[in-house]
């Protein structure tokens, strides 16, 4: 016994019937999607296209690196250089006017003209090398220079050692200044090297790190 076939009729009349759906989630007429199935399908393209922006969007945002810059370490060295300059410069202004009566305890006596020669050519000397500290903090090309200055003041501070040695106690003041004058210009050239060598460290730290943020998009 043979089973009937259906006709072209019962045939559309069934796949229509496929192509309708219920509020279940099927196709709808006309073979179109449910609402459900293209908001699923929109939030899949949304995430696709946010994944392939997120690279591009992340090195828009990310900041370039701070430029690393050799003055950075020498600002305050040359403000002090510039300060000790002009304290000296001042006191050779003040001795080349007021010559040994600006000195403590020999006002009042008679001057000595071949002392007060000899007294304000030094002083004018302190005034050029204090214009030479003030000259080697501006123009920094000059920093090699910083030893023969520092040298001359030393050396001046060696000679009131001797004069207290060989002509006795002088004045506090001139005691004070004979400590400065040992003391400083070993210390300021300590500081010098030691800025020169954690200069060139921190160089050397800052090119490896550009060099390793190029290398890094690459390796990418």
């Amino acid at each position: 016994m043979t089973t009937p076939t259906p006709g072209p009729a019962e045939q559309s009349h069934g796949a229509a019937g496929d192509r309708q759906s219920g509020p279940g989630g099927q196709s709808s007429p006309g073979g179109q999607s449910s609402p459900g199935g293209q908001s699923s399908e929109r939030s899949g393209r949304v995430s696709r296209r946010s994944r392939g922006k997120t690279p591009a969007s992340d090195a828009g945002r990310r900041q370039p690196a701070r430029t690393w810059k050799s003055s950075d370490d020498w600002g305050v060295f040359r403000t002090v250089v510039i300060a000790v300059g002009v304290l000296i410069a001042g006191i050779g202004i003040y001795y080349l006017i007021t010559g040994t009566a600006g000195v403590a305890e020999t006002s009042g006596g008679a001057v000595n003209a071949s002392l007060e020669s000899q007294f304000r050519f030094f002083s004018a000397m302190m005034v050029g090398v204090g214009a030479a500290f003030v000259a080697i903090a501006i123009k920094f090309q000059w920093a090699n220079m910083l030893w023969l200055v520092c040298l001359m003041v030393f050396l001046g501070g060696i000679g009131r050692v001797l004069s207290w040695a060989f002509s006795g106690t002088p004045h506090f003041t001139l005691i004070i200044l004979m400590i400065l004058e040992l003391a400083f210009p070993p210390a300021l050239l300590v500081w010098h090297r030691f800025i020169v060598k954690t200069s060139a460290l921190r160089s050397e730290i800052h090119r490896g790190r550009a060099g390793g943020e190029d290398s890094a998009p690459a390796g990418a």
